[in-house]
């Protein structure tokens, strides 16, 4: 599996992997948008700015809301861990 950092701006960058691209604000995975077509966005509040890359990334996507431990989980299925 090739993984590629795409940064983007200052504490925003998106890893792609396997036709799937996730969001990172600061050191944390906040958004995930999966090659299967399925958009995940954290409920968790983190600051203005992460909210700032969140909205940037989904732009006029449709997305659900999840608990960030399924982000989390979703890293973690593929041996990416969240310190």
């Amino acid at each position: 599996m090739s993984i590629s950092l795409k940064p983007m701006k200052h504490n925003y960058n998106i890893i792609m992997f396997n036709n799937n691209q996730i969001l990172f604000s600061y050191e944390t995975p906040v958004a995930i948008i999966e090659g299967n077509g399925n958009i995940y966005r954290t409920k968790q509040y983190y600051s203005s700015t992460t909210t700032r890359h969140i909205n940037k990334f989904l732009f006029g996507l449709k997305y659900d809301l999840v608990d960030q431990s399924k982000i989390d989980n979703y890293l973690n299925c593929y041996g990416y861990g969240i310190k």
